[in-house]
């Protein structure tokens, strides 16, 4: 039975414990992993480039998007609604609102990798997602931010690299942003690990540790879990790669395990106001 000063049996918050003992939860590494909003707003805090990774579908869809040299706008859910709803909201941006449904007729813009494809080119739109989106606004005080996916792996190991030395940041955080329980209980909110991201996280990680920067645990597993031979396959198989080839869109999924389709990072925009505007970028 664990004994404190506080008698047998009784003991105290581990929070607490662990903040009088000093302990710093960031490890001594240029590379670490973390996941979701409360890790991208930690990791800015402490001043470290960050690199969002939603594999299915937001990183995907900005990849495809900035590749088609698109300007991309990102806001959560909420910041969409307090602005408005999606049309006010683009308005209010001078943009193109993201469409409400996945699925749209050929030039329509959604969340939808695949609506890229055939989208006019250079449009500005404004983006959202439920979990992506947050986590970018999240990590708003970073001295850098981009958006991460196997598409645009290795030039997002080099641009963080660069955006490392430019900034003179602590060090890269990947975030893996994490997935819904959409497809367990309709109506139950609920937020979960997704292999995806981790996966996704691992492969950014992979192309850091191949240029000599140090990996943190977390992001030396991630980028084992990547070199796997089965890592794709068993990307293909995840929930959520099921999920939405359940709801017909099984060409978002293959879009997404297209490793380096893309050379150009969205990253946000030096010197912009809002600190949501991001372009295509590359080291």
């Amino acid at each position: 039975m664990h004994e404190s000063a506080d008698g047998p049996g009784l003991s105290r918050d581990r929070a607490t414990d662990v903040a009088a003992a000093g302990f710093e939860p960031w490890p001594d590494s240029s590379v670490h992993i973390e996941w979701g909003a409360t890790g991208a707003a930690l990791a800015a805090d402490r001043g470290d480039v960050v690199v969002v990774v939603d594999v299915l579908s937001f990183s995907t869809t900005l990849s495809i998007a900035v590749s088609r040299d698109f300007t991309c706008l990102v806001y959560s859910g909420a910041e969409i609604e307090s602005l408005g709803g999606p049309a006010m909201a683009a308005i209010r941006l001078g943009a193109k609102p993201l469409s409400r449904q996945r699925k749209v007729e050929p030039g329509t813009v959604s969340l939808s990798p695949a609506s890229l494809l055939t989208a006019e080119r250079g449009q500005r739109v404004v983006f959202t997602s439920l979990n992506g989106a947050t986590v970018v606004g999240a990590a708003a005080k970073a001295p850098a931010l981009l958006v991460g996916a196997p598409r645009n792996a290795t030039a997002s190991a080099e641009l963080a690299a660069r955006m490392l030395e430019r900034t003179r940041a602590g060090r890269i955080t990947v975030v893996a942003c994490g997935e819904r329980w959409n497809s367990v209980e309709p109506g139950v909110a609920g937020f979960r690990p997704a292999v995806e991201d981790w996966l996704g996280a691992g492969a950014i990680c992979a192309g850091l540790a191949d240029r000599g920067y140090s990996l943190s645990a977390e992001a030396r597993l991630a980028s084992a879990a990547w070199r796997a031979p089965t890592a794709l396959a068993d990307l293909a198989e995840c929930v959520s790669a099921r999920e939405l080839r359940a709801a017909g869109f099984a060409a978002d999924v293959q879009l997404a395990l297209q490793v380096d389709a893309d050379s150009l990072v969205p990253a946000r925009m030096v010197g912009e106001q809002t600190g949501r505007v991001f372009l295509g970028m590359s080291a």
